[in-house]
């Protein structure tokens, strides 16, 4: 494994990085992408470099149901993907927001944790998984207010397709149940999500669900809005920070799920690099580290963290 690198959520940055990595290493076997967008930027890379297709010599592993990595599993250059729930965590974060909100404390499981698993898509599921995801998605679902209705609001962690699949399903919750919701994506990273917290407080609403995107740094601004609102956390976690419950997957074993199929695409081996939006976030950190994990054959530790520029021989 040659090493990880990181974008910081920059699109171009992303790209750059998947161009570099052909040009330093020519014999590259696998690249994988850890973030939503990391994938389409691989593919473009390699669509522009002529080395994807029909004697495509790199393999490419995915994360998440974007649409050009579910079309390239389709089309045989994508060998696969693990994909999480989005739109069941931004329907369950609404759900139990208004479960806390009528004072039903019990729907809060002892270890704090909901758990929405994550799957492995390849050539032979994709077409049921993407049918059934465009059940879910389509359409523009109307987000009215409801006069005299409580407020929670969905906060993610960026920009991204993924979280176009997560606030259908805080719409579609919100309507249901009869409650208000508002979806904020920060554009401009760690500040720009402060800012939006801090004016939720202000605001006095009645809850709010956050992917943190530096839990370790946020543990004092996440605390302040517990101590003012109901707050969970969704998709990455804070554990260290006051919230009542997390709500995702379990990052590591998604990363491994993730390994596994590395695994499955290299039966010979091979150079393999991982490109991931930054590693900041706890379920960044946890899933690229369940990927290494997996790959080089290890025991299960999710607390192990190998430097992101060490290159890491397996087995």
């Amino acid at each position: 494994m040659l090493g990880t690198l990181t974008d910081q959520f920059d699109r171009a940055q992303a790209k750059a990085n998947v161009e570099d990595t052909l040009a330093r290493h020519s014999d590259i076997a696998a690249m994988v992408g850890l973030f939503a967008y990391n994938p389409p930027a691989i593919l473009e890379a390699l669509q522009q470099a002529d080395r994807l297709g029909e004697d495509q010599t790199v393999q490419v592993i995915a994360f998440d149901e974007a649409d050009e990595t579910l079309q390239g599993i389709k089309d045989g250059t994508v060998y696969g993907t693990v994909v999480q729930n989005p739109y069941m965590y931004g329907y369950k974060s609404v759900e139990v927001l208004a479960a806390l909100e009528s004072g039903k404390t019990d729907v809060i499981p002892e270890d704090k944790f909901i758990d929405i698993p994550a799957r492995q898509i390849r050539k032979d599921t994709v077409d049921d998984f993407w049918t059934d995801l465009k059940a879910k998605v389509g359409g523009d679902a109307k987000n009215d207010t409801k006069e005299g209705k409580p407020r929670f609001a969905y906060v993610t962690n960026g920009v991204a397709s993924f979280w176009t699949i997560a606030s259908k399903g805080v719409i579609a919750a919100g309507n249901k149940l009869g409650v208000n919701t508002d979806v904020l994506m920060p554009a401009e990273g760690i500040a720009d999500q402060k800012r939006m917290i801090e004016d939720l407080i202000t605001r006095g609403v009645q809850g709010i669900a956050v992917s943190p995107i530096d839990a370790e740094n946020q543990v004092d601004l996440l605390n302040q809005a517990a101590e003012k609102t109901r707050l969970i956390t969704h998709d990455s976690d804070a554990p260290k920070a006051n919230r009542l419950v997390y709500i995702g997957m379990d990052n590591y074993t998604a990363g491994r799920m993730c390994g596994e199929l590395i695994r499955e695409a290299l039966p010979k081996g091979g150079k393999v690099m991982l490109f991931i939006g930054r590693l900041e976030q706890d379920n960044a950190r946890l899933r690229r580290q369940g990927v290494i994990d997996a790959l080089l054959g290890r025991s299960a530790d999710n607390t192990r963290f190998d430097p992101a520029d060490k290159v890491l021989e397996g087995r």
